[in-house]
């Protein structure tokens, strides 16, 4: 074995996956969870509530697209173009599929929300990060757009895993969320896949702070985000049986 095979076999890429809450983020973490699995239920009490719910995914879609367009696929290499390309046609598909749901709510989904005003800021935030991080390592800005990239997929992996949890099967939205999350799960192991090939070994340990530090961000926003989405319910619940 090389001296730089001996290297590459020490690379530790556990970071990838993500941590087990501990603590007082332990606790947090069931709070964020019981108070959106409460707000959904009652969003899905009323049609304006199950629209909301659609036109934050489809914000959030529409996010994604952009950043596909503006920030992966301008600097990546040749062999991560088609892969990008690949991502960018799953995002454009479920802007799709959710405009569609929104039409059969009566919602002809020509008003699109702009992400959110918390969302914004926690935007802002990494990409001040990215910047910081960039030098570390030798591809520069693509490592840190890829590390956020996966955790908003890890994000929207557990947020669609909470929701067909809480409508179940028989809801009339549940194959669409079911088949978005579906890609989303792709989407977070192609993001695992990239950064294990375009991070170095000696550069794991600075993709291990940076993931920390995205993931510190995310957090701090948890239980605003859940309050914010629980009042929303309650304006927009209505009366009556969550169940369809």
């Amino acid at each position: 074995m090389s001296g730089g095979e001996a290297v590459a076999t020490e690379a530790d890429f556990s970071c990838l996956s993500m941590p087990q809450a501990q603590g007082l983020g332990a606790v947090q973490a069931r709070l964020v969870d019981r108070i959106k699995r409460a707000a959904l239920r009652r969003l899905h009490r009323s049609p304006r509530g199950e629209r909301l719910l659609l036109r934050m995914y489809l914000a959030g879609e529409d996010a994604t697209e952009r950043t596909l367009l503006e920030d992966l696929l301008p600097q990546s290499p040749p062999w991560l173009e088609r892969q990008v390309q690949q991502h960018l046609a799953d995002e454009r598909r479920h802007v799709t599929l959710f405009a569609d749901a929104l039409r059969g709510l009566g919602d002809d989904g020509s008003v699109r929300l702009e992400p959110d005003w918390l969302s914004r800021r926690k935007i802002r935030r990494w990409q001040r990060l990215a910047h910081r991080y960039a030098a570390h390592f030798e591809h520069g800005l693509l490592v840190p757009a890829y590390a956020t990239g996966l955790c908003a997929e890890q994000m929207a992996q557990r947020v669609l895993s909470r929701h067909c949890a809480v409508i179940g099967t028989g809801h009339e939205l549940y194959p669409l969320l079911s088949r978005v999350l579906a890609d989303e799960k792709a989407h977070v192991r192609l993001c695992e896949n990239t950064l294990r090939r375009i991070v170095a070994p000696h550069e794991s340990v600075h993709l291990d702070l940076l993931l920390k530090d995205i993931r510190a961000v995310d957090a701090s926003f948890g239980v605003t985000g859940a309050l914010a989405m629980y009042i929303a319910g309650w304006v927009l619940g209505g009366v009556g049986s969550a169940a369809r």
